[in-house]
């Protein structure tokens, strides 16, 4: 990552719908998001931020409910990212 941007790694989960969250954030907006359902896991980006009923988070880190979230470490979130992609 560039050395000028502010990275944030967080995780929450949401128990209304079951679902666990993991976001990236950079410069308080958010980079890439995976939700973690019961059944499948669905991964957004800047560039891919829709997908079926899921949109990447469009608000401002400052938004968030951050008592209710851990912060993590980056290579917790690459960790979570990778699992994603392999088969």
């Amino acid at each position: 990552m560039s050395e000028n941007l502010k990275d944030i790694f967080i995780k929450g989960y949401w128990d209304e719908e079951n679902i666990l969250f993991y976001f990236h954030f950079q410069n308080n907006e958010a980079v890439r998001q995976i939700e973690n359902h019961r059944d499948k896991a669905i991964c957004l980006t800047v560039e891919n931020p829709f997908n079926a009923e899921s949109m990447l988070y469009d608000q401002s880190f400052d938004h968030l409910e951050t008592e209710k979230l851990d912060f993590i470490t980056q290579e917790e979130f690459e960790t979570e990212w990778r699992k994603q992609f392999v088969p």
